[in-house]
């Protein structure tokens, strides 16, 4: 796959009015901060040593600590892939190695009724990519259907029929609308151009709420069963009752040399669920074979 560029320096990333941007700020408020804490404690040390000899005999002192709080992963990149037919910005965000050869791509929806997979990106942003690996996340891929709550994207097509991958002109309900043509929505054009350049190891596509980790025409056995298993969910076979047409994943195990697998999740997902698929969506990026060729 592509081996990815460094991120910028950091002064590269300060403003023009000498304003860093919010992770550079927080970054240098959390080290202010930290700086202060420990001012007052060394401070607080002395009161109570010169107070020591004041306390009578049997006399205790308590002494109180404080918790640092957990850092958010390193965000080293993030890029605009496209956008959507309103307009609205599609997002991929890198954390892990810019260099790394391992490279997974993590989407979190690509309809806009079926949500709980953002909340594995949001998770997935907080613990960061696998050691030696890079993660991208999209949080959804398809903002108008989101924002809309719509399967579909401004124009009512499906993105999920709209590939290039066999595609077909009519849909047995109209909620899989597969567009005028292939590829016809700025979506499908914005995933099919940034995973061709990624030339990602492994993509994750999280769909709602068909309750199973998908085995139709799989390319890594292993995955989908190690998955399933880390998930707890069933392996299914989901065929679209017959054959899938304009689908990510048909298009992508064919024509790249990675993996791309379909997860349905369950209907209602609670907070430990999402602790689970987080770590099993890592684990994916360390299994799976390094498809990286010079």
């Amino acid at each position: 796959m592509t081996i990815l560029k460094s991120a910028s320096s950091a002064s590269d990333l300060v403003s023009s009015t000498g304003t860093a941007p919010t992770m550079l700020r927080r970054t240098m408020v959390a080290a202010v901060g930290a700086s202060l804490c420990a001012g007052a404690v060394l401070g607080s040390a002395s009161s109570a040593t010169a107070s020591v000899g004041q306390l009578s005999p049997g006399a205790s002192i308590a002494i109180s600590s404080v918790e640092t709080p957990t850092p958010r992963a390193k965000q080293v990149d993030k890029r605009v892939i496209g956008k959507s037919v309103k307009g609205r910005k599609i997002v991929a965000r890198l954390h892990g190695s810019p260099t790394a050869t391992k490279v997974g791509v993590i989407i979190g929806s690509m309809h806009g009724t079926e949500r709980a997979g953002a909340r594995i990106v949001k998770k997935l942003r907080k613990k960061g990519a696998p050691k030696n690996t890079a993660m991208w996340t999209i949080r959804t891929i398809n903002p108008d259907g989101h924002r809309k709550k719509t399967r579909g994207n401004a124009r009512g097509v499906d993105l999920n029929r709209n590939g290039s991958d066999l595609w077909k002109g009519t849909a047995r309900h109209p909620v899989y609308y597969p567009g005028p043509s292939s590829m016809s929505e700025p979506e499908t054009r914005a995933y099919v151009s940034f995973l061709s350049e990624i030339d990602p190891d492994v993509v994750l596509i999280y769909h709602q709420a068909g309750n199973g980790v998908d085995s139709y025409q799989q390319k890594n056995a292993g995955l989908t069963k190690g998955l399933a298993k880390r998930m707890k969910l069933p392996v299914k076979s989901f065929n679209c009752d017959g054959e899938c047409t304009g689908t990510l994943t048909g298009w992508f195990n064919k024509k790249e040399a990675g993996t791309a697998l379909t997860i349905e999740l369950t209907r209602t997902v609670r907070g430990k669920q999402v602790k689970r698929w987080t770590k099993a969506a890592r684990w994916a990026i360390r299994y799976v074979p390094d498809t990286y060729r010079d």
